[in-house]
């Protein structure tokens, strides 16, 4: 026998209404896990937006607001505290930003911070502001594609946990600070596209701890002298130094069992013999050291035991004998030989 509709649905009823009062609790602590935004961050960001003039930051950014809920940024869910900020010029979402002036000192204020990013900026003008040695905990610092000037400012080597530095396609003159070498944590650096002068500091990656492996682009600056010798002991996953006036040495950079991804050395002045380098064979995939005109010898055989290289670019030096067969070096292109003093064999002309 069943039970008359109007008891089946207050059953119902009862039983949802129970559900309900069970359930809000588990929401309620699940909400709360959440830690809202930290009042000393919140005041710093909307400081920060302030000080930038005609931009819509504001729109976004409001008092009525928790920051935590804020575009561009991130915060630990734990303290509230901001540790994210990312700002891009060109984005769809969140929405591109544009700002007008020099990075504001408020953002030393924000103290939990970890990571800082500004790309493709063209508004975005004047030194990178000291009040960053405030940021103990930053480990990414990012300013690209701006109008940033100045010199790199050696108070940078006062940012203990900074792990990655780029400052590529800016404005920025003068050397690159040794003081960088005292970072402990620093293993990947760029700075391409500016108008450094000046040597590659020895001091660089010098305080890494054993095995960590490294990148270092400096491509399209006005660096000159040699690569640092003590670089022969560091792990390059990648080194691009193309387009300087960098001379001297540079075979050290190579080695069978480096770990190396890329190594480019096209475009400077390096003056040395080829005929002995070995080429790392575990993950090399792209060697470029065109354009020197002064780098000699011949071509070892043993590039042809690097089983992921697709690229192997050495025209336009002093390079004499038979391209080596075999491997990959097959399916290259003339255009990566051409332009040496007796290079021959495929896909050259063959041999006298």
């Amino acid at each position: 026998m069943h039970p008359p509709p109007s008891i089946f649905f207050a059953s119902i009823h009862k039983m949802a209404n129970a559900v309900i009062i069970a359930i809000i609790p588990l929401f309620l602590a699940f909400t709360s896990a959440y830690a809202s935004c930290n009042k000393q961050d919140h005041a710093a960001l909307l400081a920060f937006a302030r000080s930038f003039p005609h931009n819509n930051l504001l729109d976004f950014w409001t008092n009525a607001t928790d920051c935590c809920n804020w575009d561009y940024l991130r915060c630990d869910d734990t303290t509230g505290r901001v540790t994210d900020l990312e700002f891009s010029g060109f984005s769809d979402d969140p929405p591109a930003i544009a700002f007008n002036g020099s990075i504001p000192a408020s953002i030393g204020d924000l103290s939990a911070l970890e990571s800082v990013s500004f790309a493709q900026m063209p508004g975005l003008v004047g030194a990178l502001p000291s009040q960053l040695t405030k940021l103990k905990k930053l480990k990414l610092l990012s300013v690209q594609n701006t109008q940033i000037s100045g010199t790199i400012p050696s108070f940078l080597s006062r940012l203990p946990s900074l792990e990655q530095l780029d400052l590529y396609k800016n404005k920025l003159v003068g050397t690159i600070p040794s003081s960088l070498g005292n970072l402990v944590n620093l293993s990947a650096i760029s700075l391409y596209g500016n108008q450094l002068t000046g040597t590659i500091p020895a001091s660089l990656f010098s305080r890494l701890s054993s095995g960590s492996v490294v990148t270092l682009d400096l491509t399209d600056n006005k660096l000159t002298g040699p690569v640092p010798r003590s670089f022969a002991n560091v792990a390059f996953n990648n080194i691009n130094l193309d387009n300087n006036q960098l001379t001297g040495d540079a075979s050290f950079l190579f080695g069978k069992s480096k770990p190396a991804y890329q190594i480019i050395l096209a475009r400077n002045k390096f003056e040395f013999d080829l005929t002995n380098v070995e080429y790392p064979e575990k993950n090399l995939a792209y060697v470029d050291i065109g354009s020197n005109k002064n780098i000699y010898g011949s071509i070892s055989s043993q590039v042809t035991q690097v089983p992921n290289l697709d690229t192997f670019i050495v025209s336009y030096n002093h390079l004499c004998g038979k391209i080596p067969t075999g491997g990959n070096l097959d399916k290259f292109p003339a255009r990566f030989y051409e332009h040496n003093k007796c290079l021959c064999g495929t896909p050259l002309p063959p041999c006298k």
